[in-house]
């Protein structure tokens, strides 16, 4: 039960030391920069307190869980603990693309009304929004509550063995499932901001009628750059969770032996996507550097 020698198994604890370090202090880094601004209670900032926010609970509890996991496929935490990291996991990863949505609609109703800009991106309402993609993000992922369990095997004059397990009542119930959270947290997210940012690209680049006017250029200027950090934000959430979405669902409809080896893999990726946004703000955000 004990993998610990094993070569995939030391793949990925060498794998996931540096990622964790990266999450970690870079995460803490961004929360430091944020809150030094001065204007600390503009919206996007309190996007980008939410993003590190959930980037750390991902750091803290979800890969301590599962670099322990990698090296003994045995369960010591208990039932709580069984239960609540796979919740965690799903709720901040839902919580993380539900505000880059936001982002997104946030950035095409500013750009393409204009006049609704103060309403939008008023600090109450980025506050009312996020709470709502927590609330809505711990419904989605509720089920994950229900049907985590600890198997317990008994063995004569040995202690117990237990295991953290999915105890799902019918097959189809979990195929279902995973097909839902794959279009609730991955597709339709996706599609949603591959609109607004088609519509926010097309703004920028053909609205020339003030372009004689500095104050126009640097505020089109300024909004262009904060749309490009966006948009690689997306792109690499979508490209570093990809693999592990794929691969789940073909466990979940499939339950191929390969799927199953190259899921601890595809889960590092989506893991190590928290070291990957601080890396971001620092290279394309002139603030952070």
């Amino acid at each position: 039960f004990y993998t610990l020698n094993t070569y995939p198994t030391v793949v990925l604890l060498t794998l996931y030391v540096p990622a964790f370090l990266i999450a970690l202090i870079g995460n803490i880094l961004v929360l430091l920069t944020v809150f030094t601004d001065k204007k600390v209670k503009r919206a996007k900032n309190f996007y980008l307190i939410n993003l590190a926010l959930s980037d750390l609970c991902v750091t803290l509890v979800c890969i301590p869980v599962t670099v322990s996991s990698i090296v003994s496929r045995l369960w010591f935490y208990g039932i709580f603990m069984c239960k609540f990291t796979a919740f965690l996991q799903g709720v901040v990863v839902a919580s993380s693309i539900f505000t880059l949505t936001a982002m997104g609609i946030d950035r095409y109703i500013s750009i393409q009304y204009p006049a609704s800009v103060s309403w939008v991106t008023s600090p109450n309402q980025a506050l009312g929004i996020i709470g709502t993609i927590w609330i809505i993000s711990s419904i989605f992922m509720g089920p994950m509550i229900y049907i985590r369990q600890v198997d317990e095997i008994d063995l004569p004059l040995l202690s117990s063995l237990k295991f953290c397990i999915e105890n799902w009542p019918r097959e189809e119930d979990r195929k279902s499932y995973g097909v839902f959270l794959l279009l609730i947290v991955y597709v339709i997210p996706g599609i949603t901001l591959s609109v607004c940012y088609a519509h926010v690209g097309q703004t920028l680049c053909t609205n020339e009628m003030l372009r004689d006017r500095s104050d126009y250029y640097n505020r089109r200027l300024s909004r262009k750059r904060a749309a490009k950090v966006l948009v690689v934000l997306v792109v690499v959430f979508m490209m570093f969770w990809l693999p592990y979405n794929i691969f789940s669902l073909c466990v979940d409809l499939t339950a191929r032996h390969a799927a199953t080896a190259v899921l601890p893999f595809a889960l590092w990726l989506g893991h190590a996507h928290s070291a990957a946004n601080p890396i971001i703000y620092w290279a394309l955000n002139r603030r952070f550097r």
